[in-house]
């Protein structure tokens, strides 16, 4: 009776331990759906400067109430983000990161401005040919994709750490045939 208190102590002990390692490493990563409010913010700025910068207000308008309680709810998920890696300062973060989405697009409107205009009105044409905005996400690109490092996908079968496999004893007895 005490090995087997002592085992299960043991591995309790071992979850424990695994547990507090995965939480570390994935404090400073970002969650799929994290990363999805990343995207959907970095597209979001990207349009509402070409709103202002290319004259498609009215486009912008259309995109946002579209998609108002989508990108509202991503708002927050990219906000709760930043209070996660930040802490104290991450509603502070998170607005410094849209700063700088806006100013981003802003500065890649003044390099290119036919080219990034004709590449919005694309973007608010192709928004309003999806259903949802997930679906209008999924196949985007942005320069933000490549800022957060995606969190390590965690499973059953990778959360055992690695070591001399478990012996398997089959059971004794004649199993459930009659007698």
């Amino acid at each position: 009776m005490r090995t087997l208190a002592k085992r299960g102590a043991a591995a309790l002990m071992l979850t424990c331990m695994t547990g507090n390692v995965m939480a570390a490493t994935q404090a400073s990563c970002a969650h799929p759906n994290e990363m999805a409010a990343v995207k959907t913010a970095a597209i979001q700025q990207r349009l509402m400067v070409a709103a202002l910068t290319c004259h498609a207000t009215p486009s912008y308008n259309k995109f946002v109430v579209s998609y108002q309680k989508d990108l509202q709810a991503s708002d927050r998920q990219l906000e709760n983000f930043f209070r996660r890696l930040h802490g104290k300062s991450g509603t502070e973060q998170y607005h410094a990161f849209k700063t700088r989405l806006a100013n981003e697009s802003s500065m890649a409107s003044i390099h290119d401005f036919a080219g990034y205009c004709d590449s919005a009105q694309q973007m608010f044409e192709e928004a309003q040919a999806r259903p949802t905005l997930a679906s209008f996400m999924a196949d985007r690109e942005t320069a933000a994709d490549a800022v957060f490092e995606p969190c390590p996908v965690i499973t059953a079968r990778n959360t055992r750490p690695a070591h001399k496999p478990v012996k398997v004893v089959p059971a004794q007895g004649r199993g459930l045939a009659p007698q």
